[in-house]
């Protein structure tokens, strides 16, 4: 499994076990804010979320109301 599968497969977990949302809304194309989650703050949360996960800093002006959940794996990728 790459990188890239295993970051996309745990921040996926992280959203099913904190927001409740299932891999079915769940693609590498889709908004954060929007598609995936209801808000910037349910977005924030997540960041959070995931920096915990993987003791990194994102650069909060790196996630914007654009941002997919692609970007954000990429982000996290390029952080370790």
């Amino acid at each position: 499994m790459s990188k890239y599968s295993e970051i996309y497969n745990n921040i996926s977990q992280i959203l099913l076990a904190e927001f409740g949302v299932s891999d079915e809304y769940i693609k590498g194309e889709y908004r954060l804010n929007g598609d995936i989650l209801d808000n910037r703050l349910e977005v924030f949360e997540l960041t959070l979320n995931v920096e915990n996960e993987y003791q990194i800093g994102i650069d909060e002006n790196l996630i914007t109301e654009k941002t997919t959940f692609g970007d954000l794996v990429k982000i996290v990728e390029n952080a370790l």
